[in-house]
Formats: C-alpha cells, sequence, structure tokens
C-alpha cells in the first residue's frame, strides 16, 4: 500500500497541464477506469486529493496501482480518444453500454447496385446504417416485410457496370440467379434483369422508409405508378401500387406525436440496481417510427437521480453507433460536458444538431412519456434480475453442497465441442459468475489437431489443455508475490547476481524486482532496464534452486515485462536457454538495434556467446478470462467427455473440481462417483448447470455455422 502511495504520487507531479486521456491500472495491468481532461494535472490530482469521494470512486482508487495518460490537442480529440478507448477495453469503473455486442445494424452497402443486411458491426465507413437495434427478431421482421415491399439483394456478389450498359459479375461466374429472384424478393441485377438507376431509385425508396420519410416516399411511388400507367405499363404499375399499400399498412399503425412534423429524438431514464435505463423515441416526419430501450451499467449509481456523467455516456455511445442523427435531441437535463457532447454529435451529422430541456408544452409531455417508459422497462428488468439472483443463488447454495466444494463456486466454465462430419471442428467455452452468464467472458477455439475427422474426445482434450495451460503458471506460482527491489533488497540481490555471475556494469541503471516467497524472502530475480519508450531489456533472470519447477521464471518474466513502459522487450540468453525463451513467446532477432547495441555492448558480450530474442509487449497482457481459475468446469456429454476432461487435468497436475452433464437422461457424472448423479427436474441446481450446457453448445455451434458460411461466400 505504501509503496503504491508513492509510485503515484512521484507520478503526478509529471502530468502535464495539458487536454488528453488518462488511464488508471490495477496490479493485472488492466484498464480499470479511462477518463478526459481539460487540464491532465488539475484532473487526476482531484481524486487523490478530494476525501469526499462516492463509492465508485473510492473502489476504484483502492484498486488502482499504476497511471497512464496520452496528451491531444484539444478536448474534443480526447473525448473521441476517451470513447475509442472505452469500446476498446471496456473498464470496469467506465458507465458502458449493456451488452452493445447483441445490437443489430440494417446496412445499405455503397456499391453500384448496394446490398442490405442485417449486422452486428460498423465495418465499413462508406456504408449506411440505421441503427443500433435492440431486438434482432423485429428487425428481421421488418427485413422480410421490406423485401415484400421493395425487393433488393444481400448476397455477397461483386456486380460492376459496363460502359455499354452491361452487368458484370466480379469473382464468380452466374449461371442462374438465386432462389430469392424466383420468388421475387430480388430484382436479379446480377442477370441484368434491372437497371442500375432503377436499381438505385428502390434503393432510394428504402432509404426513405427508414428515416421514416413515408408521405415523401408514397409521394415518389405514386409519381413512379402514374408514369407506367400512362406508358400502358400495366404490369410494373400494378407492382408499385402494391408497394404503396403495404407501406400505407406500415404508416398507418404509427401514431402521429408532434403535429409540427419535426425530426427529433426523445432520451429520458431512470437508475436502479447500479443500471440506467433509457428509452428513446425517434420521431420522423411527426410520427413514432421506433422505440428502443438500452442499459447502461456502472459499478455505483445512486438510485432515482439524475446524473450527468451518466446522460453523457449514453449520448456519445449511442451517437457514435447511429447515423440517423436528427436536428433536435430532447433530453432531461443537462448532460456533463454539455458543448463537448453537442460539438461531438455535430461532428457526426456534420450539420448543427439541438440539445433541448423541454419545461412545458408538448415537448415536455413527449419527454414525460419516454420517462414513464424507461420506468416500465426498469420494473420489467428489476422483477426478473430479483427472481433470478435469487435462483442463482439457491442453486450455487446447492451444488457447493452436492459436489462437496470448500466454498460455493462463483465461477463456472462449460465447454462443449461442435462440428459437422467432422469439418470445420470448434470448441467454446462459457462463463457463469456468480450464477448467471458472463458474455464477455466467452471464448471460443478453432480445434487444430482432428481435421476432417470426428473425434470429439480428442478436440475436447485440445481444448481444455489450451485454456488450462494458461493456468498452471498462476495456480504454481499463486503463493509468490512480485516485488520492486527496495533499499533493503537492492544489496540482497547485487550479492545473488554476483555469486551466480549474471552481474553486469549496469546494475545501477537498471530497476530490480524479486519474487517473495510464502516466508517473505527471495525465491527469484529479474531486473529491467528501460533504454527508451520502445525498448527495453531483461537483464539477470535468477531463480533459487529450492523453488525451481514452479513457474516462477514465467511469473518473473511476464509480470515484469508488463511493468515496463517500452513496446519491445529483449533479452540476450544462453544458447541452451533459447527453447525455453521460445516457448514464452520470445522471437529471435537478427538485427540488435543500435540503442540495445549502445547502451550493451561496453557491459557484456554478444557475439556469438549468446542469442537475442524479443517480444512485443502487448502480446503478453493476460486475458481477462484465461487469467481467471474456476471454481468448477461443466462438461457437454457423457462419462466419455468426463475422462477426456480429468486427462487433461492430471497431465497439467492442476486440482479443479469437474463434472460432465448427458443430455438424454441429464444425468451428472462425477471423476470420484460411479453412479451417476440424478436430480430432480425443478431442481435450481439443475437447471444452472443446464443453461450453462444449453449456452455452451449454442456458442459452439453458432462459430461452426460462421466458419462454414465464410466457405461458402
Amino acid at each position: 500500500m505504501k509503496e503504491k502511495k508513492e509510485k503515484i504520487s512521484n507520478l503526478l507531479p509529471k502530468l502535464p497541464n495539458k487536454p488528453g486521456v488518462y488511464k488508471f491500472i490495477d496490479k493485472e495491468g488492466r484498464v480499470i477506469y479511462v477518463g478526459k481532461a481539460k487540464d491532465l494535472k488539475k484532473r487526476v490530482k482531484q481524486y487523490f486529493q478530494n476525501k469526499e469521494q462516492g463509492v465508485k470512486t473510492k473502489k476504484m482508487l483502492e484498486n488502482t496501482e499504476d497511471l497512464d495518460y496520452t496528451i491531444v490537442d484539444s478536448e474534443l480529440e480526447a473525448l473521441i480518444l476517451e470513447l475509442n478507448l472505452i469500446k476498446e477495453l471496456r473498464p470496469k469503473y467506465n458507465i458502458l453500454l449493456k451488452d452493445d455486442k447483441n445490437f443489430v445494424y440494417i446496412m445499405i452497402s455503397n456499391e453500384e447496385f448496394p446490398r442490405i443486411q442485417i449486422v452486428r458491426k460498423i465495418t465499413d465507413k462508406k456504408a449506411t446504417y440505421y441503427g443500433p437495434k435492440t431486438a434482432k427478431h423485429k428487425v428481421e421482421k421488418t427485413f422480410k416485410i421490406l423485401k415484400k415491399v421493395s425487393p433488393f439483394r444481400h448476397c455477397g456478389l461483386e456486380m460492376t457496370t459496363e460502359k455499354d450498359g452491361s452487368i458484370k459479375v466480379t469473382k464468380k461466374t452466374i449461371k442462374y440467379p438465386c432462389l430469392d429472384y424466383y420468388i421475387k424478393r430480388c430484382p436479379g441485377p446480377c442477370i441484368g434483369e434491372i437497371t442500375k438507376e432503377d436499381y438505385a431509385r428502390i434503393i432510394n425508396q428504402i432509404k426513405k422508409f427508414f428515416e421514416g420519410h413515408h408521405e415523401e416516399l408514397l409521394k415518389d411511388l405514386k409519381k413512379q405508378m402514374q408514369e407506367f400507367v400512362s406508358n400502358k405499363e400495366f404490369e410494373k404499375a400494378g407492382k408499385i401500387r402494391d408497394r404503396i399499400l403495404n407501406i400505407e399498412e406500415i404508416a398507418e399503425k404509427q401514431k402521429i406525436s408532434d403535429p409540427n412534423q419535426k425530426d427529433k429524438d426523445i432520451i429520458n431514464y431512470v437508475i436502479e440496481n447500479n443500471r440506467a435505463f433509457f428509452n428513446l423515441f425517434q420521431i420522423r416526419d411527426g410520427k413514432l417510427i421506433n422505440q428502443e430501450n438500452f442499459i447502461l451499467q456502472a459499478q455505483s449509481l445512486e438510485d432515482n437521480e439524475q446524473d450527468p456523467e451518466v446522460l453523457e455516456a449514453f449520448l456519445l455511445q449511442y451517437y457514435e453507433k447511429t447515423h440517423n442523427i436528427p436536428k433536435e435531441i430532447l433530453i432531461p437535463h443537462e448532460p456533463a460536458n454539455q458543448e463537448e457532447v453537442r460539438t461531438f454529435i455535430k461532428n457526426e451529422k456534420e450539420s448543427s444538431v439541438k440539445l433541448l430541456i423541454p419545461q412545458k408544452g408538448t415537448k415536455n409531455k413527449l419527454l414525460s412519456l419516454s420517462h414513464k417508459n424507461a420506468k416500465i422497462y426498469a420494473d420489467r428488468n428489476r422483477t426478473s434480475w430479483q427472481e433470478n439472483s435469487k435462483e442463482n443463488e439457491n442453486s450455487v447454495k446447492e451444488l457447493k453442497k452436492l459436489l462437496k466444494l470448500k466454498d460455493e463456486p462463483k465461477r463456472i466454465e462449460c465447454y462443449d465441442i461442435s462440428h459437422l462430419a467432422g469439418t470445420d471442428t470448434v470448441g467454446s467455452m462459457i462463463v457463469f459468475t456468480k450464477g448467471p452468464p458472463d458474455k464477455n467472458m466467452y471464448r471460443k477455439f478453432r480445434v487444430q489437431s482432428v481435421q476432417d475427422k470426428p473425434d470429439d474426445y480428442k478436440s475436447l482434450e485440445e481444448v481444455l489443455t489450451r485454456r488450462l495451460s494458461r493456468l498452471t503458471v498462476k495456480i504454481a506460482a499463486k503463493d509468490y508475490k512480485l516485488k520492486k527491489a527496495t533499499k533493503k533488497t537492492t544489496p540482497e540481490i547485487q550479492e545473488i547476481l554476483k555469486k551466480e555471475k549474471l552481474l553486469t556494469k549496469d546494475f545501477d541503471k537498471q530497476t530490480h524486482y524479486h519474487l517473495e516467497d510464502p516466508k517473505k524472502k527471495i525465491a527469484g530475480t529479474l531486473n529491467l532496464l528501460e533504454i527508451n519508450e520502445n525498448i527495453a531489456e531483461l537483464q539477470g533472470l535468477y531463480i533459487n534452486p529450492k523453488h525451481r519447477g514452479k513457474k516462477l521464471g514465467h511469473k518473473l518474466i511476464t509480470e515484469v515485462c508488463l511493468k515496463s513502459k517500452a513496446k519491445r522487450i529483449y533479452i540476450a540468453c544462453k544458447k541452451e536457454l533459447a527453447e525455453y525463451y521460445a516457448r514464452l513467446g520470445f522471437e529471435p532477432i537478427k538485427t540488435i538495434p543500435k540503442e540495445l547495441k549502445n547502451a550493451c555492448l561496453k557491459c557484456r558480450d554478444i557475439t556469438g556467446q549468446t542469442i537475442w530474442y524479443a517480444i512485443e509487449k502487448k502480446r503478453l497482457k493476460p486475458d481477462a478470462s484465461f487469467s481467471k481459475i474456476p471454481d468448477l468446469i461443466v462438461i457437454d456429454g457423457g462419462k466419455g467427455q468426463l475422462s477426456s476432461a480429468t486427462k487433461v487435468l492430471k497431465k497439467l497436475k492442476i486440482d479443479l473440481p469437474v463434472i460432465s452433464i448427458a443430455k438424454q437422461e441429464e444425468e451428472i457424472f462425477l471423476p470420484t462417483q460411479k453412479p451417476s448423479i440424478k436430480l430432480d427436474r425443478n431442481s435450481p441446481t439443475l437447471k444452472l448447470i443446464q443453461r450453462a450446457r444449453d449456452e455452451a453448445h449454442r456458442f459452439a455451434i453458432t462459430y461452426n455455422r460462421k466458419l462454414r458460411n465464410k466457405k461458402i461466400t
């Protein structure tokens, strides 16, 4: 604790008085909070000087071991960088959109013959996106209706128009159109059944449909129908008539909410159980065209209180994801950093946007209606959350008794294998934390050892080996702590290195680390020489013979590398140790950087006697899921699958409880018990294990299908 305070207090004066982004880092090297600041020094100092902190901030500071920052030119740049880092790192103490990976968009590609698809990510900046949408089934329903109203293509074919007006399909030969063409769900551009201009007209109509401009769309369609009638093209006119009728039917279902015909978004929210429940109304051409509900989660939020930071987080995260931004956004109160938020949204829309806080009139009534819907959404989620919470609590307690575990299994990992006749074999790992699923911790594996033949047992062994081998270091070395050398321990480290002939002339320039055993004695040492922001060198690796065989070298190297500020870490080793460093991920290098030569040439022989290795620091960052030890492993299968799992555990010398569940009779098998366990069908414990098994199965199948679809397209 004292070391941490000293380290942070030394860092604070070095912070610049410039705009930028700061990161709080925990003892495992993970970023737990990202923030922006107009003045980095002033803002970060406030955290450590202000004694009256909220619960969330206190917990965050308790877990903070290190600081990092990035300087930018303006507040807006800081805001954008903060948003991108939050999206990438998903820090524990930031306010985040819950399950935003499950959002879907309708994408219209930027091609000569645009495709319309349902996607989960914004990958093509040139394409047009509508969303995010929280309910995929509703989007799919809209998608089907739309194909009836205005047929379009969603295939992956690449098409171009030649100079003579003919359509050419590239990278593939088309003999016949697909089924969509024959059932009149696609106009057939791939076989030249529609011109580029006519297809563009359909796409523009669809865009108007999604933007809620039904009146404008109907006007265009009626004009088009009259043209076909005038030219005596009655069949084409009939198709347009059918489209008009379908659109009128959809538009009729929508409630007129603003007689002024202005486009606006209405946003309101309530806070409960460390969650902010948001409701959003989209009004276009005076009609309510869409309603979405979102959940933002954080470590600690005050119930039923307005929070400017929560509102800011939602506005930034939502409008960064959507392209359909109106000219007016109605909100219940000012967000934190209002001008920055306004500028950010304006830049996203590329035109002026008003953030309005109505106090009376129609707009205030709409805002109140949004608040009521947010409360209903919160109530619905609260009920289900409370029920699930009680059930999860009971099931975990029962599971502890059933399996005779020391503690309640807070982290449950479940594994399954999926393939199609032996092809594209994959494995899945899903995680349940304290009962409910933790989707951020899910991992998938592409099986390498089994190809083109079904072998579930061998596949499972590979998946478990790849996952659990990462734990061998953590489990073997769990009683040893990395310490930075003090005035007391530095002479002892120096003496050890001198005795082992590992002492170098640049000892004083190094930062010294050691592993402390349970008796608080030095079990191993490793020194770090920081050369510049890109290069650092490891020196003086030593493990006491009494403590060897416990993966301490691996622990030392990994954790010290993560302490370094350099992007690339180098090490010079004897030829007999080359294989060891290669296993850790280090790669041999042919040329030594000049900076490294200049720093090291005077202090040791680097010609012929040693091999130089290097590793990128980012490769050593621990996986958030793989670095955690499960309390229970569940396998989808019977005795055979359980036997494969126990075989891997024995091989890796890892002692963890493991069970399997067979589908037919829903039997639970234990390695130490021959007869299977058959629980009551209504048992909370059985339901928990079944949920984990079914989720692992779903996750594995989804990945297998994804791989097969890639081959097809």
